[in-house]
């Protein structure tokens, strides 16, 4: 597998622009969920019910709540998963990750700096981790002995594999569990 690493500047575009995508999905989840509840106790309420409705929303218009009943009947599923869910998750996975010498997490962090994740990497990210930290030690010449870094690097379950590039990409390597 051959990765180029790209300028740390185009990174943090990426990491931007996926925020702000991020961002907008759970803006219109939030919609989805808000029409949702609307039209569910307008119809609760029956006959008078957009009324008490459009009251009870602190004098909102029977009109908005027109808009929240026929956004509801478009039928946009949403998520009732907190939006913290995966930073929670990450953490979790970072505390029950083999503790590494830090000079490890280190060199680690030093070959797969800049490294943004995508959906490529959701199949086996430990061995693309490993591979990707092979590839750029020779690209650019590292003297660090790899085989037994990556060799652990390997063993890492998914959300480990992914958790711990998370924790590089955020420049937090310290939060990773170091052997004494």
């Amino acid at each position: 597998m051959s990765t180029t690493a790209e300028p740390d500047w185009l990174a943090v575009v990426r990491e931007v622009d996926d925020g702000h995508e991020y961002l907008r999905k759970k803006a219109e989840e939030s919609s989805d969920r808000r029409a949702s509840a609307v039209a569910g106790a307008a119809a609760a309420l029956g006959r008078g019910g957009r009324d008490a409705v459009a009251e009870q929303l602190g004098g909102a218009s029977v009109r908005t709540v027109d808009k929240a009943i026929a956004r509801a009947k478009q039928g946009r599923p949403y998520s009732s998963l907190p939006v913290d869910l995966a930073e929670r998750l990450l953490a979790l996975e970072l505390a029950d990750l083999e503790p590494l010498p830090a000079d490890w997490w280190t060199a680690i962090a030093h070959l797969a700096g800049g490294t943004a994740a995508d959906s490529t990497w959701l199949d086996d990210p430990a061995e693309r981790l490993a591979t990707l930290l092979e590839d750029a030690a020779r690209t650019r010449g590292s003297r660090v002995v790899l085989g037994p870094i990556t060799a652990a690097v390997r063993t890492f379950n998914r959300p480990q594999a992914l958790a711990v590039l998370e924790a590089i990409r955020q420049n937090t390597i310290e939060s990773l569990p170091t052997r004494r």
